[in-house]
């Protein structure tokens, strides 16, 4: 396809660039779109324009695609990888009654998200898969231009809030000291995460589940003497405990003994003003604690882990716990690496601090094994730190789909020619994490299909499926993921699972990659779904058996609520005969 040539056109320049009889055969259906806040495509071969794109950047959104001389799927996924080059994860809308264009963005990799209404007109919302995306990614040839960046990776000589203390200090001075960030008598925000009571066990912090109280005291003790105020705000795990509980458990309440400056804020039940999402993708706006958006300086304090579904939890995936609850479980249902990108783009930490004292590995980031490191790796740009920090964790920074993207769509290096690391070399400290083992296999008569799905629905699929991996009350020496089913249970994951099928009441289309099998059996939507929405789904072929839950009965009711709530603002059409 060398003789294909992409070109950007202004409205205004449309009737020049197609010329005058062009124009006029498209008529009041293409103007109808309206001029402002479109780009225009026009693939040209040769000299002759073959196809045209109307996109919407504000809302990263294709709202037209016309051919101009017949339908060719080749020209229009030239045409596709182009844009995504340009722009990474966009959606699309289309006028219900042109399935033919559906079925073809389908084919691409998009996939239906729900249905709307432009005036009395029907249309589908369409979003690309990430998982598609992702794979696209080698042939593709993404535009992005990173910024240069400082990564600081230091050791800590010691365990006590003194030695830590010192280490920070040279942190702050290799970054050009604590003045650059800070004022006299400005307001810090200090987002630590604080996720679940795991790291305590038998009486004792093991260290690598939360960030260390140590790292977070001796931190104060280094603002306070310019801080007018110092907040250590957290919005702890919707399914696992209030994060009051929580400070509690890890005794944070001696930090506000240090000095009245200092007070702790549960970001789960602050008062929240919406903010627009840049060119909207995914979600158009978000809600954000006041808390945050009224600070002088944001320092985010993540934990060195690993994570089941997300790869690793690192200065990316912290800010998750900024958002209030029902705004982390829409996280789910929208796109999570998406909107974890989205979240720095509307709370913008000025620091990355990563507490890198004692990291976390295996099944994290709260059931896995501790592993000392006895670093801090700190940097003003969250991509650059996690990138340097998975490379310490023997990772490629392109394992994460958060990581990844957030690099991908310009909000921070991921490559080293990029990044400038000071202190202690990578070489010097790499010490490769084990990461999550993930057990996919099929039962006897439940059977597992997974082709192409990310870490995230395999993540969450697993600790589904680990609850099935035991006795069975009808036979206690047979396990429940073997009951004998007739016909099977079948569930897919992934874009490339599960096409080509008859519809069947047995099976289980999970994630929005399978929003194109919707109607053929039961759906699961989300991106990855949240675990309960998946737990609830395929227990629904144990009726016998009482669903699992990893939250107390009242937050159980909580995550009831919210899942119903985001449930019922959404719609697909009852007849979707979009599959591959």
């Amino acid at each position: 396809m060398e003789d294909l040539k992409l070109e950007t056109v202004g409205f205004p320049q449309l009737v020049e660039v197609l010329g005058e009889d062009v124009t006029k055969r498209l008529g009041e259906e293409f103007f109808g779109l309206g001029g402002e806040g479109l780009l225009w495509f026009c693939l040209f071969k040769g000299k002759d324009p073959k196809v045209l794109l109307a996109y919407e950047e504000g809302r990263s959104t294709i709202r037209k695609v016309l051919f101009l001389d017949g339908v060719d799927y080749g020209l229009l996924e030239f045409l596709l990888d182009r844009l995504l080059e340009r722009e990474s994860l966009v959606g699309a809308e289309v006028p219900l009654e042109d399935r033919e264009l559906m079925r073809m963005l389908v084919s691409y990799g998009f996939r239906p998200f729900y249905e709307l209404k432009r005036g009395d007109s029907p249309y589908l919302r369409l979003e690309m898969s990430a998982a598609v995306y992702f794979h696209k990614l080698p042939r593709l040839k993404p535009q992005v231009s990173p910024s240069k960046e400082k990564v600081v990776v230091k050791r800590v000589l010691g365990d006590s809030i003194p030695h830590i203390r010192r280490a920070l200090e040279e942190v702050f001075s290799a970054l050009g000291g604590l003045e650059k960030f800070l004022k006299p008598g400005q307001r810090v925000v200090l987002k630590p995460n604080v996720v679940a009571e795991h790291g305590m066990r038998q009486g004792a912090y093991v260290g690598g589940v939360v960030t260390d109280k140590r790292l977070i005291r001796a931190l104060i003790e280094l603002l306070l003497p310019l801080a007018g105020e110092v907040i250590v705000a957290e919005g702890s795990s919707i399914n696992r405990s209030a994060t009051t509980k929580m400070f509690e458990v890890y005794g944070f309440q001696e930090l506000e003994e240090i000095d009245p400056k200092v007070k702790l804020c549960d970001l789960n039940v602050q008062e929240t003003l919406e903010k627009p999402v840049p060119r909207a993708k995914r979600m158009s706006s978000r809600k954000v604690p006041r808390v945050l958006e009224e600070a002088d300086l944001v320092i985010s304090l993540p934990v060195m882990k690993t994570h089941f579904a997300a790869v690793v939890s690192l200065g990316v995936k912290n800010l998750q716990g900024c958002m209030p609850p029902l705004e982390k479980y829409m996280t789910h249902f929208f796109g999570l690496w998406q909107n974890l990108v989205n979240i720095h783009h509307l709370v913008r930490p000025r620091l990355t601090i990563l507490d890198a004292l004692v990291g976390q590995e295996g099944f994290g980031p709260v059931y896995g094994d501790p592993k000392p490191m006895g670093l801090i790796i700190a940097g003003e740009n969250p991509v650059a730190v996690d990138s340097v920090a998975m490379r310490i964790m023997g990772l490629d920074p392109k394992d994460s789909p958060a990581v990844h993207l957030a690099y991908l769509q310009g909000l921070g290096p991921m490559d080293l020619e990029d990044i400038e690391v000071l202190g202690t070399p990578i070489e010097e400290v790499r010490s490769p994490f084990r990461l999550a083992e993930i057990d996919l296999s099929s039962g006897k008569c439940l059977q597992v299909h997974h082709q192409g799905a990310c870490p995230g629905c395999r993540g969450y699929l697993h600790f589904v499926l680990y609850k099935l991996r035991r006795p069975d009350p009808k036979d206690p020496k047979a396990l429940l993921i073997d009951r004998p089913f007739d016909p099977p249970v079948r569930v897919f994951i992934g874009p490339y699972a599960g096409n080509g099928l008859e519809p069947s009441p047995r099976d289980l289309f999970i994630g929005f990659c399978q929003a194109h099998n919707a109607h053929k059996g039961h759906f699961v939507p989300g991106c990855p779904p949240h675990a309960e929405a998946m737990m609830r789904a395929v227990f629904q072929f144990f009726p016998d058996v009482p669903r699992p839950t990893y939250a107390d009965k009242t937050e159980e009711e909580k995550l009831e609520r919210m899942l119903m709530e985001v449930l019922s603002g959404w719609k697909l059409p009852g007849d979707m005969p979009l599959a591959l």
